[in-house]
């Protein structure tokens, strides 16, 4: 997918695990098609990166910016080698009533052409660190963040979809208004959109909570993936941030990561190539 690398990223010390991680899937041969391939080697360098935040070496850029930065491209690079399809990121896009929204991974790419797929991927949760010295010892819960997340993309998916569907109606074709039950209207109108969660969950109460506003989101958008991880269990503070200690959590069958990733991949590869 060809992008910008964001500072973090390509830089950072706390993410050369990220940077060593994307290296190697790249030069597979195939690259990696579904999530279940990357999966470990994701969770091993999300627990060498958390060392760094715990010890104060990873930056705020890191913290912000290269994990989500790493997150996004790996996705990326599962549902192009899906898809047969190659995704972009697009700047600036209309909404019907903002016109400055950013598409992260998107198909296609064209300035001029109607989005058929849009895909928002984030990383949520932060394990306690020097600059976040009121954090309780189990760090930021990844639930504290999804709400406002959940706002920003409910709208966002919202206001793409009728921006798109003025700019269908003016080169001579049609997608309903927005009417009736909203729901209804989003899953049938362009671009498809869908969100991609990668979270450090806490505790029970957290995870609870995360897998409440992702099944909410559903209701909005055409698919919800949610990837819960956490280091050691979820009874106690963590004790253990060795790599062997990540584990992914259990999560109900519509919002399991693999399977909706493995959707969305299937949905790009059955949309026309375009140069």
């Amino acid at each position: 997918m060809p992008k910008k690398i964001g500072q973090a990223l390509a830089t950072g010390n706390a993410c050369k695990p990220f940077r060593d991680h994307l290296a190697v899937e790249r030069a597979k041969s195939p690259r990696p098609s579904s999530w279940a391939q990357v999966q470990s080697d994701f969770l091993n360098a999300m627990a060498l990166f958390d060392v760094e935040v715990i010890a104060g070496r990873a930056s705020e850029g890191e913290r912000q910016n290269g994990k989500g930065d790493y997150f996004n491209d790996l996705v990326a690079i599962v549902l192009e080698t899906a898809s047969g399809r190659t995704l972009s990121t697009r700047k600036l896009v209309p909404g019907l009533i903002f016109p400055n929204h950013n598409l992260d991974v998107t198909y296609p790419g064209g300035k001029n052409d109607i989005a058929e797929v849009l895909v928002e991927a984030k990383m949520l949760g932060t394990p306690k660190h020097p600059g976040s010295g009121k954090q309780k010892a189990e760090g930021r819960p990844g639930s504290a963040d999804l709400l406002k997340r959940a706002k920003e993309l409910g709208f966002k998916t919202l206001d793409l979809k009728a921006g798109f569907g003025l700019k269908i109606s003016l080169s001579g074709g049609s997608q309903p208004a927005p009417s009736g039950d909203l729901g209804a209207w989003s899953k049938a109108s362009r671009p498809k959109t869908y969100f991609l969660a990668g979270i450090r969950v806490a505790s029970e109460s957290d995870l609870k909570s995360c897998i409440e506003m992702c099944m909410n989101m559903q209701k909005v958008l055409d698919g919800v993936g949610l990837f819960a991880y956490t280091s050691n269990h979820l009874t106690v503070p963590p004790t253990s941030y060795v790599p062997a200690s990540y584990k992914g959590t259990t999560i109900p069958s519509g919002l399991d990561f693999t399977t909706v990733v493995h959707q969305i991949g299937n949905v790009l590869a059955s949309l026309p190539v375009v140069p």
